[in-house]
C-alpha cells in the first residue's frame, strides 16, 4: 500500500495539464462529448508512455486505460455514467 500520496497529482490537475496541450480553452461545464473524448485519448497515450507525435496510429496500453477511465469517473462522472464506463462482474 502507497503511505505518500505527496508527489501525485489529482486528477482535475491531469486534466487541466491536457487540455493545456490540446489547447482546448473552455470551462469544464462547457466541454462537449468530442473535447472529453479527446482529453481522455490523450491522458491514456501519455500514460502509456506512447510518442506522442503520430497518436492516431496509437493504442493504449492496460495502464493507461485504467487511467482514463479512473480519472473520468472523478472528472466527468456524468460522461463515464453516460456512457456505461463501468463493468459489472
Amino acid at each position: 500500500m502507497i503511505d505518500d500520496l505527496s508527489d501525485w497529482m489529482p486528477a482535475a490537475e491531469i486534466v487541466r495539464l491536457a487540455m493545456f496541450d490540446l489547447d482546448i480553452d473552455k470551462p469544464k461545464e462547457e466541454l462537449v462529448d468530442a473535447d472529453i473524448r479527446a482529453i481522455m485519448r490523450y491522458i491514456g497515450l501519455w500514460a502509456s508512455g506512447i510518442d506522442l507525435a503520430d497518436p492516431a496510429d496509437q493504442i493504449i496500453g492496460l495502464f493507461g486505460v485504467g487511467i482514463m477511465l479512473t480519472v473520468t469517473l472523478l472528472v466527468f462522472p456524468e460522461y463515464y455514467e453516460r456512457y456505461q464506463l463501468s463493468q459489472v462482474n
